[in-house]
């Protein structure tokens, strides 16, 4: 055969072969003049069943016959038939929903780049072709494709207007939507038990058997946008481990736009602690992949921050005489640092009871009754009241919404890690603005750039790089109202995070030739709580943790909060991680082998986004139906049908920076010389004045001459 595709040799002997080979596969197969067929047929199956592969595609490539229209025409109808199959519905959704959800113009830009491309005159687009004449497969055009995503089943969603809006005004209705918890539930064990148990990282059965799903619930308010309030209630199953922290793993129950203490939420989680109470203690059966699994729900964490929880208890607000929905500690006592919380009649605070609680409810409504009798001004009666709840030594308004899983919370790691570093940043600004002369400066500009504050702001925006943060006390400083009062900024992991590495440049930062004992004494303090405020977070933030880990946790925490409470100003959040904290995270450790991060809401803040990133695009008034069936199908949809792109990898961010554990460096942070223990900062005979103290819990004799 020539290159040509044709037999070689002189055109005579070709046609002269051609011709003979022709009537010879006529005769061996019944061909006749008017149908040639079985001819043909038999030898392309002789060539079919007895030619080598190789020799067979290189014969055949070099007939263009063959490559520019039967192969194509063949191609082509396979395409046509792909482009309409499940899996490049598939594909397409994929596609839709990578990295959140895709609008329209940027889904049509992907298709578009995936199958077109310009012409040889550059102005006009051409369908892509991988061979003459066949062009690439095409995703489906957006039109279809949300005709067609729009079909699969998501399950049933309850109105939230409908159903929990009853007897309301209508300017207290709101739109939301909500899934029922134990379908769901059922929803998630058939996906773990099923797609999800292909995966490398298997899941932990704490010691039961197959199908025991430990659960965890709670709501948090979602941001999803300045003027745009809405609330989400999250499920996620612990068994997943270290996966809990990712929003992949937190699926939604309920979501509307509303406030998170509302009428209707109130209903709602009045509703939902009474489902809890009988999915709970029952064996389910359900189908995974035509098998019969039982699975039982054991609702063991209620993730929530403190005010979130103060509503779930029925309670006052935190800032109430009582503040903690953990222990029965009053406001004047928070500085206590004799003080200790536990359940033995010896602890000087206690974990609320749920059967103290219902009795102090039946007592509040009691003397509710007692008020509505009497005539009284309007702002008179709830006055009477919190001051009644008070006389109770308590904060209990209203019976539990949750009921007895109200016992269930524990310390949340996000919140109070966030909340910690941002008070011990407020105690370092105060001091670097008490430390300088800023009569005359209207701006940072005009700040002395050799002055404490100064210093202290040039440090945080170029070494800490916490630029958000600098970016706030730019415009605090500048506004003469708002410089009067405290800075407002909310601390969020990442600025936690960098603390951590960064702390002592900033009080280093803040020394001065000027600095007299009690100045440098005040650094110490502040680097003495902000190393064992790291050390805590390092530990408690962690979804694993030993029982040697939860004894030193015991010791930083205790040692922070005591600290903070001596020389600086105590708030709940330090009283709860000096208190609560361990507590808890010895609890968790001794019931399911883990740590406190298990009960962290990371995963669920990133579940926010997600959920924030789910309303583009989308109209209001419908919206959660939107967002449930977005979050339907790139949770349970896609990863059902293969497209489980998510990868589970150890986080390589860590709170202690890795030099500190280097002979180069101290544990705080700071440079040394390798033969010797500590920095020059720590070996300082004011750091032991600040340990000392912590140690004898109270201020020394020496602590008290340094501060004067």
């Amino acid at each position: 055969m020539g290159a040509d595709g044709k037999i070689s040799g002189p055109s005579r002997s070709a046609r002269r072969r051609k011709t003979q080979t022709v009537s010879a596969a006529k005769m061996l197969h019944g061909a006749t003049e008017e149908n040639m067929t079985p001819a043909y047929a038999g030898l392309i199956a002789v060539l079919n069943e007895t030619a080598p592969i190789g020799m067979l595609t290189d014969a055949l490539m070099k007939c263009a016959k063959f490559t520019e229209k039967v192969i194509p025409r063949i191609v082509k109808q396979k395409i046509l038939e792909f482009e309409k199959s499940h899996a490049n519905f598939v594909r397409s959704v994929n596609i839709l929903y990578r990295g959140g959800i895709a609008s329209k113009q940027k889904y049509n830009s992907i298709r578009s780049s995936l199958t077109m491309c310009l012409d040889e005159t550059g102005v006009s687009k051409v369908h892509i072709q991988f061979m003459k004449n066949i062009p690439v497969p095409r995703l489906l055009t957006y039109k279809e494709l949300l005709h067609r995503i729009n079909q699969i089943d998501i399950g049933e969603l309850s109105d939230v207007r409908e159903t929990l809006c009853n007897g309301i005004d209508e300017e207290c209705k709101f739109n939301g939507k909500y899934r029922d918890l134990l379908q769901l539930l059922f929803k998630m064990s058939q996906f773990y038990l099923g797609a999800n148990n292909k995966r490398r990282d298997k899941l932990n059965w704490f010691g039961k058997q197959e199908g025991s799903f430990k659960v965890a619930i709670g709501g948090d308010g979602a941001p999803f946008g300045k003027d745009d309030q809405a609330l989400a209630w999250l499920v996620s199953f612990l068994n997943c481990g270290q996966r809990v922290c990712s929003s992949a793993e937190n699926f939604l129950l309920f979501g509307a736009n509303c406030s998170e203490d509302c009428e209707p939420v109130r209903r709602y989680v009045a509703m939902l602690g009474d489902q809890m109470r009988r999915i709970e203690g029952n064996l389910y059966s359900i189908q995974v992949d035509g098998k019969e699994k039982i699975v039982s729900f054991q609702f063991e964490l209620l993730p929530n921050d403190m005010k979130y929880l103060a509503f779930l208890a029925g309670e006052l607000s935190i800032s109430a005489c009582y503040f903690s929905p953990f222990a029965d500690i009053r406001k004047e006592d928070v500085n206590k640092v004799q003080g200790s919380f536990g359940s033995k009649p010896e602890n000087t605070w206690h974990p609320w009871k749920y059967s103290e609680r219902v009795r102090v409810v039946a007592a509040v409504e009691k003397k509710k009754a007692e008020l509505c009798k009497l005539t009284l001004k309007p702002a008179t009666k709830p006055e009477k009241i919190t001051s009644f709840i008070t006389q109770q030594k308590t904060q209990q308004e209203f019976s539990p919404p949750v009921g007895k899983c109200i016992e269930r919370p524990k310390a949340e790691p996000l919140h109070l890690k966030n909340n910690a570093w941002q008070q011990w940043n407020m105690s370092v600004l105060k001091y670097s603005l008490s430390r300088s002369n800023l009569g005359n400066c209207q701006t940072i500009l005009d700040v002395p750039p050799n002055s404490c504050f100064g210093k202290y702001y040039h440090c945080v925006r170029f070494i800490v790089k916490a630029s958000r943060l600098a970016k706030k006390i730019r415009k605090w400083f500048a506004d003469d109202k708002m410089r009067d009062k405290d800075l407002q900024y909310r601390f969020t992991g990442k600025e936690s995070r960098l603390f951590c590495h960064n702390f002592m440049c900033i009080i280093d930062s803040l020394k001065t030739d000027a600095d007299q004992t009690c100045h440098r004494f005040k650094l110490h303090v502040f680097a003495y709580t902000a190393m064992n405020l790291r050390d805590s977070v390092s530990l408690f933030s962690r979804v694993t943790l030993s029982s040697d880990q939860v004894q030193s946790l015991g010791q930083v925490c205790s040692n922070f909060f005591r600290a903070t409470a001596l020389f600086l100003s105590c708030t709940p959040t330090s009283w709860t991680i000096g208190h609560v904290v361990p507590v808890h995270a010895k609890q968790i450790q001794e019931t399911l082998g883990m740590g406190l991060g298990i009960n962290t809401m990371e995963g669920r803040e990133a579940k926010h986004i997600s959920l924030a990133n789910f309303t583009k695009n989308t109209q209001f008034n419908n919206r959660w139906s939107q967002v449930f069936r977005h979050e339907y199908i790139s949770l349970f949809w896609l990863r059902e049908n293969g497209c489980d792109e998510t990868v589970y990898k150890h986080t390589s961010g860590v709170y202690i920076p890795k030099r500190c554990f280097t002979d180069e460096f101290c544990h705080c942070g700071l440079p040394k010389n390798a033969d010797v223990e500590k920095c020059n900062f720590c070996s300082d005979h004011l750091h032991q004045l600040v340990s000392d103290s912590v140690i004898q819990r109270k201020i020394t004799n020496d602590a008290k001459a340094a501060l004067k």
